[in-house]
């Protein structure tokens, strides 16, 4: 179906390209004739409403008495529903053009016809529009009592050449109420933002009292907390906002809402899910599995049950035990301490601690099947480092290794023969409040694979990229990074940053 829908718009793309030429009578079809068009590379990074995009293209035909017309135009991707239109930008063989679209990737098409022949030829490349804000390392932080941006620069590379601070604040004029929480990104939200309900790229960002989903490309709010819902909860407690495989999932004060987002829908989230048809109270643990196709995984703290969800239903779904699974999926009497995604095929890490005997802890690897949901459990030592672990992080896809705190030290615990070992010691003085795994390959220039680090000393926060080899740290820090407060996430973005560019996890 995808196959047909791209021949179809390029067969429709040739229409309307030819569309734009004027027809000057009869003409002889040379099947033998080869155009060629060269000096359009393919792809462009320009910044809208600054740069111009300025190409002089060489056109050759082997038709000897070739006489040509030219047209350049633009569309945009990602349209639904609909054949996207091409703006005509130039009839020329040279474009000099100031870029004003909104940040996106743009395709431009460039259109060669032998005015002897009638043959032509297409030429596409991608403009990659970005603003200022669109290209960078967001760091959210929170001072104690209120939470802000600020924003990294990356424009050359991923590493930082400046920053902004307080950048939420600065364009909306407020902060959020509380502590730094999560941040993810969507690119498929529906918003207003452009005049008409069509996808926006949205950045999802939290705290533990408040919540705000921005424009990408202008960092203005779309909406707060109490609009993000069409009955806003009576309490703010977010803990994670994001994307699912069919919806944006929403878990606030420990109750799950959801938009379905394979329908039209306006940007709001329903009621919240109920438990099952007798609405039994439920709480939500903030750790979740959420994979890209399939449902996220999420943990009743009340009933001690894994639960899911669909991004239609009203009902959350319950979790049915494999056969040998080493621990019940339902009402286990366990506390989750930690759970983060491993793989997407798909498998996650959890650890436990045993409600009655608190002594007991347990590092389980789940695979993620919701009708025959498996866990294999490695009970904890309790002279091991990870037993008094304070923050968690898995390893997303590569080697099979999690990384976690201990004081003011970083670890790394091999999942196939249970090593531990020292991987990193904070300076004297500084706090370790941030540990995860960030990965990006969307762009070769800017791909990294990093153990970002955060750390507070005073009132101001440090973090440290490190890459990794064989699951071992670099001795020093590929970016560092400095501000006030303390951080809460991370998140790189960059206009090839989609929906499904990262496994959002804790």
């Amino acid at each position: 179906m995808k196959k047909l829908y791209i021949l179809t718009l390029a067969v429709t793309i040739a229409a309307m390209v030819s569309s734009c030429y004027k027809d000057k009578g009869n003409y002889s079809y040379a099947t033998s004739e080869v155009i060629t068009i060269t000096g359009i590379a393919p792809s462009y990074d320009k910044i809208s409403k600054q740069d111009k995009i300025t190409l002089t293209p060489t056109v050759s035909s082997s038709s000897p008495n070739a006489s040509f017309e030219y047209f350049w135009g633009i569309y945009e991707t990602n349209v639904q529903g609909s054949v996207p239109k091409i703006d005509t930008i130039a009839k020329t063989l040279n474009l000099d053009y100031f870029i004003t679209q909104s940040a996106k990737a743009w395709v431009l098409v460039f259109g060669a016809k032998n005015k002897t022949t009638g043959l032509q030829q297409l030429v596409t490349s991608t403009i990659n529009v970005i603003t200022p804000f669109t290209r960078g390392w967001y760091v959210l932080k929170d001072d104690g009592t209120s939470t802000d941006l600020d924003l990294f620069l990356t424009p050359t590379s991923i590493v930082p050449s400046s920053q902004i601070n307080n950048v939420f604040s600065l364009i909306n004029g407020k902060k959020l109420n509380g502590k730094a929480q999560f941040l993810s990104f969507d690119n498929t939200y529906k918003s207003m933002v452009t005049g008409v309900l069509g996808n926006t790229k949205a950045l999802f960002v939290t705290s533990d009292k408040d919540a705000s989903v921005i424009d990408i490309n202008s960092l203005l709010e779309i909406r707060d907390f109490n609009s993000l819902f069409y009955t806003p909860p009576s309490i703010k407690a977010p803990t994670f906002v994001g994307p699912g495989s069919q919806a944006d999932f929403f878990i606030n004060a420990g109750q799950l809402y959801s938009i379905y987002s394979m329908s039209s829908n306006v940007g709001q989230f329903a009621a919240r899910q109920l438990k099952d048809a007798l609405n039994t109270d439920y709480y939500l643990s903030k750790y979740f599995i959420n994979f890209t196709l399939a449902n996220p995984i999420f943990f009743d703290e009340n009933s001690s049950s894994f639960v899911s969800a669909g991004g239609a239903g009203t009902v959350l779904n319950s979790v049915s035990d494999a056969t040998g699974t080493a621990m019940k999926a339902n009402n286990n009497n366990k506390t989750l301490l930690y759970m983060g995604i491993k793989t997407t095929t798909p498998t996650g890490v959890a650890l436990f601690q045993d409600k009655t005997n608190t002594s007991l802890k347990i590092l389980t690897a789940i695979t993620a099947n919701t009708a025959a949901f498996n866990m294999v459990n490695d009970t904890l030592l309790n002279t091991s480092k990870l037993y008094s672990a304070t923050l968690v992080t898995t390893n997303l896809v590569d080697e099979n290794f999690i990384y976690f705190v201990v004081g003011n030290q970083v670890w790394s615990r091999n999942l196939s023969n249970k090593f531990e070992q020292l991987q990193y010691t904070a300076p004297a003085g500084e706090t370790i409040t941030y540990l995860r795994h960030k990965k990006y390959t969307a762009e070769a220039t800017y791909a990294y694979n990093y153990i970002a680090i955060g750390t507070k000393s005073g009132t101001g926060y440090t973090v440290r990229m490190f890459t990794k080899t064989s699951g071992n740290l670099a001795a020093t820090p590929d970016i560092t990074m400095n501000g006030t407060g303390s951080v809460g996430d991370i998140i790189y973005m960059s206009p090839s940053v989609g929906s499904n560019t990262y496994l959002p996890t804790y």
